[in-house]
C-alpha cells in the first residue's frame, strides 16, 4: 500500500478557475462536472467531483502504427493491443482505495475507432490525430461539490512529483487568470448537405428492411475556421451547455472540448453503472411548448423502442463481466432535461466479476452502444461503410481510470476538437425502420445548437 500525501485547498463552485494554473501544461486534462454558481444541487447525483492533471508521468499513444508508451525519457514502441498495454501499465501500481474518486491513474481518451473492428484504416475525412492518448498521472487536484472541498493529492510515485510538490501548490494557491482572445472566422459548412443525408438514410433503411441491423447510429461532419486561445473558448462552450460530463485536453498539437451529456461506464471496483441516452426532443423557452415537448418524447413508442434496445445492447456487454445475473435495469426511458434537449436516459447496473477488470469491461463494451447501433458489430460495419468520415473521438470516450481501482468514463458526443485553426464536430442520431430522413435531419440540427450558438458568440464578438 502506498500513503497519500493531501492538501487542502480554497473551494471554489466554479473550479475553471483553478485549470487557469495548468491550461498551458502539456497534457493537461479537466474532467469537468460542469457545475457554476448557479448550478441545481440535484445534479450532483452526476456532477459531484471535478479532476485537474497535467504532466503524466507516463504517456501511452495509440495510432495506425501501433502503440508508444514514453516513460523516464524513454519510449517504446509495440503492436500489442493498446488496452492490454494500459492494463499491464497500470498493473504495477498498488494502491489503497480511497474516498476520493481518482487519486492518480489514468486520464485520457479513447477515440471511436480503437474499437477492434477496425483492423485497417482507410482515408476517409479525418482530423489526423492519435487512436489514443493516456497519461499516467501521479497529482490530480479534486474538487467535491458535495462536500465543498478542494484537495490537491498524490502518491509520490514519480520522483519528479516530490520536487516539484511545493511549487505546484504555489501555483493553485497563486492562480493568475488567463484572459486570452478567441474568435471564429468563417461560416459553418458540413460534410453532407440534406440531398445526400437522404439518400444515405434510404440505404441505411434498406439495411434494417433487409434484417442487417434493427438501429443504426448515423453522424454528419461540421468544420469551421478558429484563432485565438482554445481554453477561453471551452469557459464559454461550459456556460452554453452546461453538463455533466464535460471535458477539456489541451496537447501541443491539438485541443479537445466536450460537453457530454452521457456517461458511459461507471465503477468503483464492483458496482458498475452504465447510463445510455437515446430519444430527444428540443427545448423551447415557451414553458408550455416546453412541456409538450417533454411529455411527446415520453409517450414516443419510436423514441422508447430505441432506448429499449440499446439497454438490451448494453446488459448482453456488461454481462460479458459482471456476475452472472447481477446485471439489472435500475430505470428504463427516464426524462432528463438539459439546456437545449430533453433526452430520455435508462441506467443499467451490475457487479464486476472478480476474475475481471475495468479495463476490460470497458474494452469489451467500447463503443458505446448508444453511438453504434443494434446489433453491435454489424451496425459498426454499416457506419464504416455509409459515412464519409471518420468519427476520431466524437462518439469516443474520455475519463479515468484510477490506480484505486474507481473508473468513470463519458460518450463524447457535444464535442469539438480543434487542430491549427480548424474546427471539427459532429451530430447524428439513431436512424430505425420507422426514421424519417426530415426529421431525423432537425434532430441532428437541435442537437448541434448549443454549439452553434457557441459559434456565432465567438463570431460576432
Amino acid at each position: 500500500m502506498n500513503n497519500i500525501k493531501n492538501i487542502p485547498l480554497p473551494y471554489f463552485s466554479d473550479s475553471s478557475i483553478y485549470f487557469e494554473a495548468v491550461a498551458d501544461c502539456p497534457w493537461s486534462f479537466y474532467l469537468d462536472s460542469g457545475i457554476q454558481s448557479n448550478t441545481d444541487i440535484n445534479t450532483l447525483e452526476k456532477s459531484r467531483y471535478d479532476i485537474i492533471v497535467s504532466n503524466p508521468f507516463i504517456k501511452i499513444i495509440a495510432d495506425e502504427n501501433g502503440v508508444s508508451v514514453e516513460e523516464g525519457g524513454i519510449k517504446n514502441s509495440s503492436n500489442a493491443n493498446a488496452f492490454d498495454i494500459l492494463e499491464e501499465i497500470l498493473s504495477r501500481f498498488k494502491i489503497q482505495n480511497t474516498i476520493l474518486p481518482f487519486t492518480g491513474g489514468a486520464i485520457g481518451y479513447f477515440s471511436y475507432e480503437l474499437s477492434s473492428i477496425y483492423s485497417q484504416y482507410d482515408n476517409k475525412d479525418h482530423v489526423g490525430m492519435p487512436l489514443m492518448m493516456v497519461g499516467i498521472y501521479d497529482w490530480a487536484l479534486i474538487v467535491d461539490h458535495k462536500e465543498k472541498t478542494t484537495n490537491l493529492v498524490s502518491h509520490f510515485l514519480n520522483k519528479d512529483t516530490e520536487k516539484s510538490w511545493i511549487q505546484l501548490i504555489e501555483n493553485f494557491k497563486n492562480i493568475k487568470l488567463i484572459n486570452k482572445n478567441f474568435k471564429i472566422t468563417s461560416s459553418v459548412t458540413s460534410l453532407l448537405d440534406f440531398a445526400t443525408y437522404e439518400i444515405i438514410i434510404y440505404k441505411i433503411l434498406a439495411f434494417i428492411k433487409a434484417g442487417d441491423s434493427y438501429q443504426i447510429n448515423f453522424s454528419n461532419k461540421y468544420h469551421v475556421e478558429c484563432e485565438g486561445d482554445s481554453w477561453t473558448a471551452y469557459k464559454k462552450l461550459r456556460e452554453i451547455n452546461q453538463s455533466p460530463f464535460m471535458a477539456y485536453f489541451h496537447h501541443k498539437d491539438f485541443d479537445i472540448l466536450c460537453s457530454s451529456p452521457e456517461r458511459f461506464i461507471k465503477s468503483d471496483g464492483s458496482h458498475v453503472e452504465t447510463r445510455p441516452i437515446k430519444g430527444t426532443e428540443p427545448r423551447d423557452l415557451n414553458r408550455m411548448i416546453d412541456q409538450e415537448n417533454a411529455q411527446r418524447l415520453l409517450n414516443s413508442e419510436k423514441d422508447r423502442a430505441e432506448n429499449l434496445m440499446i439497454v438490451d445492447l448494453l446488459r448482453n456487454d456488461l454481462s460479458k463481466n459482471c456476475i452472472p445475473g447481477s446485471v439489472i435495469v435500475k430505470k428504463l426511458c427516464e426524462l432528463k432535461s438539459y439546456s437545449n434537449v430533453h433526452h430520455l436516459e435508462s441506467i443499467i447496473e451490475g457487479t464486476l466479476n472478480p476474475h475481471s477488470s475495468l479495463i476490460k469491461l470497458f474494452k469489451d463494451s467500447f463503443p458505446g452502444g448508444s453511438i453504434t447501433g443494434t446489433p453491435k458489430i454489424r451496425s459498426m460495419e454499416i457506419i464504416n461503410e455509409i459515412e464519409p468520415h471518420r468519427r476520431d473521438i466524437y462518439c469516443g470516450s474520455i475519463g479515468y481510470i484510477g490506480f484505486n481501482h474507481k473508473m468513470d468514463t463519458n460518450i463524447a458526443i457535444r464535442t469539438l476538437i480543434r487542430k491549427e485553426n480548424n474546427l471539427h464536430f459532429y451530430s447524428g442520431g439513431g436512424i430505425v425502420a420507422q426514421s424519417d430522413a426530415k426529421k431525423e435531419f432537425a434532430e441532428m440540427a437541435y442537437k448541434a445548437s448549443n454549439i452553434m450558438k457557441w459559434i456565432q458568440f465567438f463570431y460576432k464578438n
